[in-house]
């Protein structure tokens, strides 16, 4: 089914992929491109799959913008950028929203649903998509998928509407495994079981892949801590995560070998990590509904340290 114009803000891994993908199938993808943008017009966008066999898929046309006033207004606009670019998110986005334009944002953390909805009205669409992926750059046209997972939509005032179904077929279609969430909030505190003590401690360590984490008992006993802080903190915001599922992080893990995490990655690239919408924002939340969260309190401070160098 065509979704009509759709435009990616924030084509690196995921918002290229994504948006790789869903043109690849035949929809009209329009790519924002900012410091990458004469990279890619020269060697062009290419989705590599690594399966039992690697399939490389090129996309093909490739409709690259470098201002976003030359893409116009959106029926669909996604956004794949680093939590980090939300202050200039409006700016940016505003020449590509017409009357009608509804968004997909798959950020990392929390707020960011709300974050759209505070610039562009309560009354716009957004949906949420959580990717549960493991998806590189590895150069400026060239994105490798290692584990192509899924990804989990959701809206917060429920289940999906039907423009949130719409987008659902439509990754669905493009061959992208999909899932819904009848609760967005619940979506997001799970996958934060995952993403606070891995990436965080990734970088905190010292810069470590998370094979090191699970090899040392200190650092693996503060993952398990972590998560059951993000557990706690679900719970009080009635979210039930059960204690089977943070078992199966560590277990989902362990075949990943030496991984780098998203957050690591930016760090060991000097570029800014989502340190308030993976850490700072859940440990708001937690701290409202007066949970203990002592290791989230003390991973944050270890961060904001290492990042602000």
């Amino acid at each position: 089914m065509g979704l009509g114009r759709i435009g990616i803000i924030g084509t690196g891994a995921i918002g290229g992929y994504y948006g790789g993908m869903l043109s690849i199938a035949g929809q009209d993808v329009h790519f924002l491109f900012r410091s990458t943008y004469k990279d890619v017009l020269r060697e062009g966008l290419t989705i590599v799959q690594h399966n039992e066999q690697v399939e490389r898929s090129k996309v093909d046309p490739l409709q690259a913008y470098q201002s976003a006033c030359s893409i116009g207004f959106c029926d669909w606009v996604i956004i794949a950028t680093k939590a980090t670019a939300n202050q200039s998110l409006g700016e940016v986005i505003m020449p590509m929203v017409g009357p009608s334009t509804r968004f997909l944002t798959l950020q990392n953390g929390m707020g960011n649903v709300e974050n759209l909805q505070k610039i562009f009205g309560y009354d716009r669409t957004v949906i949420g998509g959580l990717c549960f992926t493991c998806i590189n750059r590895t150069s400026p046209g060239v994105i490798d998928c290692l584990l192509p997972g899924y990804v989990q939509f959701g809206q917060l005032d429920g289940k999906l509407s039907s423009a949130g179904k719409e987008i659902f077929k439509g990754f669905a279609s493009a061959g992208i495994s999909v899932r819904k969430s009848d609760s967005l909030e619940e979506a997001l505190w799970r996958k934060l079981c995952w993403n606070i003590p891995f990436n965080g401690l990734s970088i905190a360590a010292g810069g470590i892949t998370t094979d090191l984490i699970l090899a040392d008992k200190n650092l693996k006993r503060r993952a398990w801590d972590l998560m059951r802080e993000v557990q706690a903190s679900a719970r009080s915001h009635g979210v039930s995560i059960e204690d089977g599922f943070l078992h199966r992080q560590f277990e989902l893990t362990e075949p990943m070998g030496p991984y780098k995490p998203s957050s690591l990655i930016d760090y060991l690239a000097g570029k800014p990590v989502e340190v308030d919408a993976i850490w700072g924002e859940p440990l708001r939340r937690g701290l409202s509904k007066k949970v203990s969260m002592p290791e989230m309190e003390q991973l944050l401070r270890e961060l904001i340290q290492v990042t602000t160098q």
